[in-house]
């Protein structure tokens, strides 16, 4: 399934900052160290009336343009892995992928950043560590660490003779054809030319194509672990709270703490009921009383070391809008309320459609969208004919969107017309109509099945638990690992930039036991984040947000909507999309983790 420019860009922007979630959530196959978008970012094929592309004078002309002077210092070491030697394009391909990730975190002020906006190798480790002399050490580490543990997963994959599915071999067609006629054409390009200078020397089509087979099979390894993983009633059946964070920890002075719990009780005495802390809390954290707050799921997991709240919210007889004062010792008082049990398995239908857009109370743009979306649902012979079938509608302009979509209850608002008909419990697999939503036009739909939907919660669960195993794996010397070739140090970088100092005030809550999913979480105080100047190229945004897959054959009809939109005014604000995900799940728990390995 082709996702079209309109739905692309928005799954980049919702999706790019969040850890490979979703792994129940779609077909497509997900991995724990790699950022996951839908498909390629905001790609226009040319059409044949379309002007000769113009090279952008601003592409970059060689690997160091894109990366700066000391990524290849680090490149191409011979690996073996039980035996086999692993060809230097694809362990140059995790060296890579690891480097942007490390380099994302060097921009937010943990490592030291480099003026063209990488990791700085070359940097000594601002910790005491035996095994890291500089931050090149940890970097090899850690791209060892990711292309060991794919291999294993890739090897289970092998063993339980799972192979890729057309729709994964049809989304690995649709990037490379996207880097081809886009991307590197605007660069003037070959697809081997634009390959090797994000990728390095010997790439070409057939080594990419390969190295992204190998890279899908060891995550459809992990989807099919997500969905087998036993999850335990408490984490399937999870409690939905709400709250805000009065900072007064139990090393405070007893005036900070009477001055929190008093006001934590206004507050609590201000609520009726859960429904009214929101915008109690909401207002409270913008004036800087509360140090934290928002709704999120409780996961017993995460609260480890915060008994009391963990009790409350699992406590068998909490009744739904009830309120409370919670007192954790690590962070201060909590007022708490109870939303309910919110489950994080549920059963959503998968539809296939093709959008005819209608300009509402024109007969004649009503009439002339009806009849060409009839005549699309006449012409299939069932619904694998749709998909073709709106492609070519989409090209000769009577379709502007058209894909699968998993359809999540709750989150259609404009399109509820559509929600409804996937929800109809009569719905048979198959089945085929044409649905009308005011303000876009008339859907031909079609009912592909019944997929199982798994939180993004439960899916770092399941993940957390796939990674450990894999590591461990790689760790007890199950197998053999290594290379030969010695790593000589990283250049210098022309002026490197050292770790920013990180203070945090006095009266600051500098953890909190909540998930920062929250409705307006915040962020340790006196942290700075630095915007990095590396350029975000296409070809990288492609496969790096593209590879774990959140749903690929898959489109959230939501961003869709949003996406139309755009597409009814003519415009296509793609550029002005925030990377940013405000549903993303992180949980504290895995935030220690993260702090723990930069420190």
């Amino acid at each position: 399934m082709k996702i079209r420019k309109t739905g692309a860009i928005l799954l980049l922007s919702i999706f790019a900052s969040s850890l490979f979630a979703g792994c129940g959530k779609t077909t497509a196959e997900t991995d724990a160290t790699i950022v996951s978008v839908e498909t390629s970012a905001d790609f226009t094929l040319p059409s044949e009336t379309d002007p000769e592309p113009v090279t952008d004078p601003d592409e970059p002309h060689s690997f160091e343009d894109v990366y700066g002077n000391q990524l290849k210092t680090y490149l191409n070491h011979q690996y073996y892995f039980d035996g086999e030697a692993i060809s230097l394009q694809e362990s140059n391909f995790y060296f890579i992928k690891v480097f942007l990730e490390l380099s994302g975190d060097a921009n937010m002020g943990y490592y030291p950043v480099t003026p063209s906006g990488g990791l700085d190798l070359a940097a000594e480790v601002e910790f005491e560590n035996d095994d890291y002399k500089t931050y090149g050490d940890l970097f090899v580490k850690r791209a060892e660490e990711s292309l060991e543990t794919t291999l294993i997963k890739y090897n289970r994959a092998v063993e339980n003779e799972i192979v890729l599915s057309e729709d994964t071999k049809a989304a690995i067609d649709d990037m490379i054809d996207s880097i081809r006629e886009e991307s590197a054409a605007k660069a003037g390009m070959t697809l081997d030319e634009y390959l090797q200078l994000y990728f390095g020397d010997g790439y070409d089509e057939a080594v990419f194509r390969k190295i992204l087979e190998r890279f899908y099979i060891a995550e459809a390894y992990s989807k099919k672990y997500c969905e087998n993983y036993p999850f335990s009633e408490d984490e399937i059946h999870a409690p939905n709270i709400r709250y805000a964070l009065f900072y007064a920890p139990e090393s405070a002075d007893s005036d900070t703490k009477d001055r929190a719990y008093q006001a934590a009780q206004n507050m609590k005495n201000a609520c009726r009921s859960a429904a009214d802390l929101k915008d109690l809390a909401q207002s409270a954290y913008e004036s800087g009383i509360v140090s934290e707050q928002g709704d999120t799921v409780a996961m017993s997991s995460q609260l480890s070391g915060y008994s009391e709240l963990r009790d409350w919210a699992f406590d068998e007889d909490r009744e739904t809008g009830e309120v409370d004062i919670i007192y954790e010792p690590e962070v201060g008082y909590y007022v708490i309320g109870f939303l309910g049990i919110q489950d994080q398995i549920n059963y959503v239908p998968d539809i296939r459609y093709a959008l005819f857009p209608v300009i509402d109370s024109d007969t004649n743009s009503m009439t002339e969208a009806y009849a060409a979306a009839k005549d699309l649902k006449d012409a299939c012979g069932s619904i694998t004919d749709l998909t073709d079938l709106a492609e070519q509608a989409y090209e000769n302009g009577q379709v502007i969107d058209y894909g699968d979509s998993l359809v999540t209850k709750g989150q259609l608002i404009e399109l509820k017309a559509l929600e409804d008909w996937a929800y109809d419990e009569n719905r048979t697999e198959g089945e085929m109509d044409i649905v009308y939503v005011s303000g876009y036009g008339y859907f031909v739909v079609g009912y592909i099945r019944t997929e199982m939907e798994i939180s993004d919660l439960l899916t770092n669960i399941a993940m957390k638990d796939l990674n450990n195993s894999a590591l461990a794996e790689a760790k007890n010397g199950t197998h053999e690992f290594h290379t030969d070739d010695e790593y000589r140090p990283a250049p210098v970088a022309p002026t490197a930039t050292p770790v920013p100092e990180i203070e945090l005030p006095d009266d600051s809550a500098e953890e909190t036991a909540v998930n920062p999913a929250a409705t307006e979480p915040s962020e340790p105080a006196g942290q700075t984040q630095q915007k990095s100047s590396m350029k975000t190229t296409d070809v990288l945004v492609v496969v790096f947000f593209t590879l774990a897959g959140v749903a690929i054959g898959a489109v959230i009809v939501v961003l869709i909507m949003l996406a139309l939109k755009n597409s009814r005014k003519g415009t296509d604000n793609s550029e002005e999309q925030q990377d940013e995900d405000p549903d993303s799940e992180e949980t504290p728990e895995d935030d220690g983790e993260k702090e723990d390995e930069r420190s």
